[in-house]
């Protein structure tokens, strides 16, 4: 299993640190390529430059904590300001406790950019824009995630057990079946041809459901 960065497109970004205080997020979503830097410049601020070839090419600048501000709800929470490309994105506050707890410099809570509506098209990328979330997400180092399922990794080696034995001891797997319904069995030409033809496919099949294992998301 290795560490990978599953955000903001539902792809695994592999991180690589090649200098101080900068981490670079690789890969690929919806079969283009996705590169992402982040740029520590201090203990407030982080430059999150964003590039996918073709569609998006430009650099987000997060400042935070600033001073806190005082919400609607009585409670305060650290000051944030975002610009993408040099144009102000938001400014307020963030709660890193509540993934919707944006608020506008009033204290009240700001509720947009939660919900995108893309009307029906087969560019995955059409009409596609960088979130706050997914830039305050990176410039705050994502959590990393594991790529693979144990779960059905020990589910198909179960089943790779089971196909083994049964190419080893072929008739004392079928008499296992068959001892406590039938007296004396004797497999059938048929049973025993499609038998020989499941050591072929079977194999196959646990190799396809290995690759799926290893590349499932948790």
């Amino acid at each position: 299993m290795r560490a990978y960065v599953n955000r903001p497109w539902e792809t695994l970004l592999r991180p690589e640190s090649p200098a101080q205080n900068v981490t670079a997020y690789t890969g690929r979503a919806h079969g283009t390529p996705v590169t992402i830097t982040v740029t520590r410049g201090s203990d407030i601020r982080a430059a999150v430059e964003l590039q996918i070839e073709g569609v998006l090419d430009g650099v987000c600048v997060v400042d935070y904590p600033l001073a806190p501000i005082r919400t609607e709800r009585g409670a305060a929470v650290d000051g944030i300001r975002i610009t993408k490309s040099g144009v102000p994105l938001f400014g307020g506050g963030y709660d890193s406790e509540d993934p919707f707890g944006w608020y506008r410099p009033d204290g009240s809570w700001d509720d947009t950019g939660f919900i995108t509506v893309r009307g029906g098209t087969q560019d995955p990328w059409s009409g596609f824009e960088v979130g706050r979330n997914a830039i305050l997400g990176f410039a705050l180092g994502p959590e990393l995630e594991s790529q693979g399922s144990w779960g059905m990794y020990v589910l198909i080696l179960l089943c790779t057990v089971f196909a083994a034995l049964d190419a080893a001891f072929p008739m004392t797997m079928f008499y296992l079946q068959h001892c406590c319904d039938v007296r004396d069995p004797e497999p059938s030409d048929f049973y025993l041809a499609c038998q020989k033809a499941g050591w072929v496919v079977f194999p196959l099949l646990l190799l396809g459901g290995y690759c799926y294992a290893l590349r499932m998301i948790p």
